[in-house]
């Protein structure tokens, strides 16, 4: 029945997970899913079900222990949810010029795409493609003072807030390819690949996490 069927943004709260984590389990079978035309539903039986086995998988990690987790490379991407404390989602819309004034000056560490890229996989950023970078709470709270990055739900630039206090652990876990460019590690970048809605991005992030688990 209709009734027993909840949206992918609905999905999404019930399963603390983004709605594009839930559209890919759909896809990829792994959750069940009723489509209506371009549109996808989820049976509520199945989300309940789905979130007993993450209940058994263990709570989502603190924020130490999630980048303890990606620094030795043991993460687990059929349970993502598990890592999300590593940063806070805060999406905002921004020039190209000052996404890298962000990198460049700042410090922010990218992810995503450019981190994959850099770690060996075969990807390349279309026009829109979004944008990975983790920032300090120190750093976020002074961005608007240097950038002109406007709050936007459906930006295509994510910025990961990771509190002051775990700060210094992803610089340190962070590669550095030279300048002031740094680079989150393999299975951060993995995690965050794991949110796109596109399969090449997971397929990336499993070779990520093979390569340097």
């Amino acid at each position: 029945m209709a009734s027993d069927l909840v949206s992918l943004a609905d999905a999404s709260q019930l399963l603390g997970v983004s709605p594009e984590r839930v559209r890919q389990l759909v896809v990829a079978g792994d959750l069940p899913g009723v489509r209506f035309g371009n549109a996808w539903a989820v049976p509520r039986d199945a989300i309940a079900a789905r979130r007993q086995v993450s209940n058994r998988r263990g709570r989502p990690l603190g924020e130490h222990r999630a980048w303890q987790a990606i620094g030795s490379g043991n993460v687990d991407l059929s349970n993502v949810s598990r890592y999300r404390n590593r940063g806070e989602v805060e999406r905002y819309s921004m020039s190209a010029a000052d996404a890298a004034y962000v990198v460049s000056e700042l410090g922010a560490v990218e992810s995503g795409i450019a981190g994959a890229v850099f770690h060996g996989e075969l990807l390349q950023a279309g026009e829109g493609a979004e944008q990975d970078l983790y920032v300090s709470h120190r750093m976020h709270d002074g961005l608007a003072s240097v950038v002109a990055a406007v709050e936007d739900p459906l930006g295509s630039v994510v910025l990961r807030v990771v509190s002051d206090e775990a700060w210094p652990e992803v610089e340190v876990l962070a590669s550095k390819p030279g300048g002031r460019r740094l680079v989150a590690p393999a299975a951060a970048v993995a995690l965050d690949l794991m949110d796109s809605g596109d399969a090449r991005h997971w397929v990336a992030a499993e070779n990520l996490v093979q390569a340097y688990g």
